[in-house]
């Protein structure tokens, strides 16, 4: 199942990065977690996937994810961009740069259907 549009929506793009906001109200928050509500971590992987097809214009899966690291919460009331560089990824605050988590990914692409 695709997220975007649907847990998020892209509200901008670059050469290599897209900034995406969140749909706080979607389901997901209500138990990841109660009062306290943050992205999944799973999500924000299959984000970087979704965002990574959209910039190739074919479907990618990872193949490997090597080194990843959440360093922060994200919750759902925030924008963050999605920087991809060779084979990094960094998911990052679209203010100042601060970096919420990265990782390392290898990936194949399946087809031109995105």
């Amino acid at each position: 199942m695709l997220l975007q549009n649907n847990l998020y929506h892209i509200i901008a793009r670059d050469d290599a990065s897209y900034t995406i906001r969140f749909n706080a109200s979607h389901p997901i928050f209500a138990g990841h977690f109660p009062g306290f509500p943050i992205v999944p971590g799973a999500c924000l992987v299959q984000i970087a996937q979704e965002l990574l097809s959209e910039h190739l214009g074919q479907t990618v899966c990872f193949t490997v994810i090597k080194r990843l690291k959440f360093r922060q919460p994200i919750t759902p009331q925030m924008e963050v961009r999605y920087v991809f560089a060779d084979d990094k990824i960094t998911i990052e605050n679209t203010d100042d740069s601060t970096q919420y988590a990265s990782f390392q990914a290898s990936y194949m692409c399946t087809h031109s259907d995105v």
